[in-house]
């Protein structure tokens, strides 16, 4: 049994370590899951660093993506069966060989769909897909879409585009910009540059960029706010902005009706609407060369913790 795990709050590289634990209790109602693929996500870092650190008790071991295979089973758990593939939800967990949760936390994952695919299918895919339904664009309006050149910005581009709304894309940099021109963007913004009016937006950074995306959204529009990569929070003045948390929708839900999302998530996976390009698979004994990667300005997907077959 290995973990990455972080005992305090902290820059990740200086924080995080693997280290060696003892397999979890199964409870009556959990199931333990072996993982065989764990993402790094920007919201992983942003817990290490201590953003919500009143309700993230310590140890942590990060990980809200992932996919693994069902191992053993409680007395009581129900819908799901030894040896499935699932994903295992509700709560961080997935940089570690073995996770314990209670089994109707488990998503079943069809057969058609690779590790890679599953193991990226909830944290991105499915925030993009929820907020576009919140934001409701309509045909041709202009929508600001900031790290655009994210794994979730290029989703939220692909899904304005088949929405018939035209998509404004800021990035920080040239090289970004060029890495976008395969992506439907009516636009492409470098940061700092003034936006056109905006219909409405979505806001992964905060701090300056959110802001003056809140700022260009017009009366009656809604920045929705969802990342909070510059580390630095908006205004409290912005009227127009309202936060999107996925964890909240997850847990007000029902089983049956997340289900159901994430039925719609694996079909737009399958056509690479919410797809995720995967670069390099690391050791959880690698997590200092895998965050190193995860750094790198030149990575172009995501990084993955894996385990051994």
């Amino acid at each position: 049994m290995q973990r990455v795990v972080a005992r305090r709050f902290g820059p990740p590289q200086e924080v995080l370590q693997c280290e060696v634990a003892s397999p979890p209790a199964l409870a009556p109602q959990d199931v333990i899951v072996r993982m065989r693929a764990s993402p790094i996500n920007p919201s992983d870092l942003i817990t290490v660093g201590g953003a919500y650190r009143h309700r993230v008790p310590l140890p942590f071991v990060p990980g809200f993506d992932g996919v693994g295979v069902v191992e053993e089973m409680g007395p009581a758990a129900a819908g799901v069966r030894l040896g499935q593939r699932v994903l295992p939800l509700g709560a961080a967990g997935g940089w570690q060989t073995l996770k314990a949760l209670p089994a109707e936390w488990c998503v079943p994952v069809p057969d058609d769909l690779t590790d890679e695919q599953a193991a990226t299918a909830y944290v991105n895919p499915l925030t993009a897909r929820l907020m576009l339904q919140r934001l409701a664009p309509e045909p041709d309006q202009l929508v600001g879409v900031n790290a655009a050149n994210s794994a979730i910005g290029r989703m939220l581009l692909r899904l304005l585009h088949r929405a018939g709304a035209r998509a404004v894309a800021v990035v920080r940099s040239a090289r970004a910009r060029a890495l976008l021109q395969d992506e439907p963007a009516a636009e492409i913004v470098l940061q700092g540059q003034a936006l056109p009016p905006l219909a409405g937006g979505f806001d992964a950074v905060g701090g300056a960029d959110g802001d003056a995306m809140a700022r260009a959204v017009a009366a009656g529009g809604t920045l929705l706010h969802y990342g909070l990569l510059s580390g630095v929070p908006l205004p409290a003045d912005q009227g127009r902005v309202q936060l999107f948390p996925l964890r909240a929708w997850v847990h007000a839900v029902s089983r049956p009706e997340l289900h159901a999302a994430m039925a719609q998530v694996f079909q737009d996976i399958r056509t690479g609407m919410l797809g995720t390009a995967v670069e390099a698979r690391y050791a959880f004994g690698d997590v200092q060369a895998a965050l190193a990667r995860h750094a790198s300005p030149d990575r172009r997907g995501k990084v993955l913790f894996s385990a051994p077959e």
